[in-house]
């Protein structure tokens, strides 16, 4: 038989764990974010650069693959294979979703505030 003070330990290290996970999906999320920001505005200035249209070169396919590195697998699985910076400009704003929907649930985003970048 448990006691009602092994009732309120067991509670609070629930609490405390459920806590920490929603912190550390919030660092990783942020980190992740980061990445893709800076790949995001490097994609930006090589298509305003060439309106036209461009084909990707070597250095931003690999650095492409170095965001893709770090991205875990199921989000980076769903990267389609691109040519164009365009392409390569519409598969990283749908990993920048798919990654938020996977890292936050409902219930974190509720508590954080993205304007800037704390936790509520």
């Amino acid at each position: 038989m448990k006691s009602n003070l092994d009732r309120t330990n067991l509670d609070i290290v629930r609490h405390w764990w459920a806590t920490q996970s929603n912190s550390r999906a919030l660092r990783e999320y942020r980190r992740l974010r980061l990445l893709t920001d800076g790949l995001l505005d490097h994609l930006e200035r090589l298509n305003m650069e060439h309106p036209q249209g461009r084909e990707l070169d070597d250095a931003t396919r690999d650095a492409i693959s170095g965001v893709l590195a770090q991205v875990p697998a199921p989000s980076r699985q769903s990267f389609r294979e691109c040519r164009t910076v365009q392409e390569a400009l519409d598969g990283v704003f749908e990993l920048k979703g798919d990654l938020r929907r996977q890292a936050l649930p409902d219930e974190v985003l509720l508590s954080w505030d993205s304007e800037t970048d704390q936790e509520a």
